[in-house]
């Protein structure tokens, strides 16, 4: 959810007049069938346009992920006047549990439409994304053989700021065919697909969808509070599982000049099943 205020961010990372500036993020995510979800990065900028950070993360859970499944990615942005470009690549080291594995990376590009100085600015966000996986695979009347494939993804984004105070967002991501996978099952992937496009959910998502619809909407608290809440909404389609509705609600807290705090609740049900609570942590630190 905290996409939903990547504008701000850029913004202030644009008039940054320090040569060089260091923080660090840990996103804790702990829930339903014993989910434990850690992420730690750590940024620096070496000016005022660009950015670099490198991250490491862990996800593991009773359903089927009881070892936890570690990814490494390497976040790249630059921002420039009323446009902003990141590269994330990412890659999941082979699983000696799962024998599953995956890399690939993200390409996420960000234009203003209008006057980009403006607190009621208009945000067009285009990106894609390509990943190899080798997993396991089961057919109709097969022995399950491991196989390595490619996928992508494509999303479109728009984000609208009402005087800095009210801020929507809306996306769309597609996700097109894979060969050979289809008709076939994968057996325990470990590619949370969150890092092909935004799902909108807390919990790693490795089968391969279809499709995701998500609506998100903030109220900047300022200057009354130091806060954001923030509310959002997905539907994620995939082409071997039932489809997965999820909402989220959650509040982003000042705490002082150099360090922030998110605190958010997930609810998502996978059709046919019940609905599953995760609950979210983000420290943000200044250095």
């Amino acid at each position: 959810m905290k996409r939903l205020l990547l504008a701000a961010a850029l913004t202030a990372l644009t008039v940054m007049q320090a040569p060089a500036a260091w923080w660090a993020e840990n996103d804790y995510v702990t829930g339903s069938n014993g989910l434990k979800k850690n992420s730690l990065t750590l940024f620096s900028t070496s000016s005022s346009a660009f950015t670099s950070g490198l991250n490491l993360s862990f996800y593991k859970d009773s359903a089927g992920y009881r070892d936890k499944v570690y990814s490494f990615r390497l976040p790249l942005m630059y921002s420039g006047h009323g446009h902003f470009i990141s590269l994330k690549p990412f890659v999941y080291p082979v699983s000696p549990q799962t024998r599953s594995g995956a890399a690939g990376g993200r390409f996420y590009f960000l234009t203003s439409l209008g006057e980009s100085e403006s607190e009621s600015y208009l945000h067009l966000i285009v990106s894609g994304a390509w990943a190899r996986q080798k997993a396991f695979i089961t057919r109709p009347g097969s022995p399950a053989g491991r196989k390595t494939f490619s996928e992508s993804a494509y999303e479109l984004q728009l984000e609208k700021s009402f005087f800095g105070q009210f801020f929507i967002q809306a996306s769309a991501a597609g996700f097109p065919k894979v060969p050979g996978v289809p008709n076939s099952r994968l057996v325990s992937p470990v590619l949370d697909q969150s890092d092909m496009a935004l799902l909108g959910t807390f919990r790693p998502l490795t089968a391969v969808p279809e499709w995701a619809m998500t609506a998100q909407i903030a109220r900047n608290m300022r200057p009354d509070f130091e806060s954001h809440l923030y509310a959002g909404y997905s539907k994620i389609s995939f082409r071997q599982a039932e489809q997965i509705n999820s909402v989220i609600a959650g509040m982003k807290l000042g705490l002082n000049d150099k360090s922030s705090l998110d605190l958010a609740y997930n609810a998502s049900r996978q059709e046919g099943s019940a609905w599953k609570n995760y609950y979210r942590i983000l420290l943000q630190i200044f250095f």
